[in-house]
């Protein structure tokens, strides 16, 4: 007895194609990443909720927290599936700094989830396409 067995899908394709598919989600997540970081710049709350802001006896008391002179802002990147941004505000986002009592300016790195859902969804098609002979 012989049993033939067919198929509507190809790992092999998937496989050679998953490299290309990878560096895609990478990008459009680092992409969607510096927006979200700005935004929650912008909006001053981090991507844990928390408010961000800087303490009472803060010299910047009373102004818009990570956004002093606007450097590490604009310095804000994506490409090739990277996000760059200044050194110091990598540290920051790490929490690397000391700070004045009541400072938070901690876990602000990071896209929206409304961006998340989106790129996920779109990463989902095109796995299920390349699995299509």
């Amino acid at each position: 007895m012989k049993i033939k067995v067919l198929t509507t899908f190809s790992f092999n394709k998937l496989a050679k194609q998953m490299p290309k598919l990878i560096d895609d989600y990478l990008s459009g997540y680092a992409k969607d990443t510096v927006k979200g970081t700005r935004n929650n710049i912008d909006k001053g709350v981090g991507t844990d909720g928390k408010r961000l802001k800087l303490g009472k006896t803060s010299y910047r008391a009373g102004e818009q927290a990570l956004f002093n002179t606007g450097e590490m802002y604009n310095s804000l990147k994506s490409g090739k599936g990277t996000l760059t941004i200044k050194k110091y505000g990598y540290g920051h986002n790490q929490g690397d700094f000391p700070t004045v009592s009541g400072t938070n300016v901690r876990n602000f790195i990071g896209t929206t989830e409304e961006n998340k859902k989106k790129i996920d969804k779109k990463f989902i098609q095109d796995v299920n396409k390349a699995l299509k002979k």
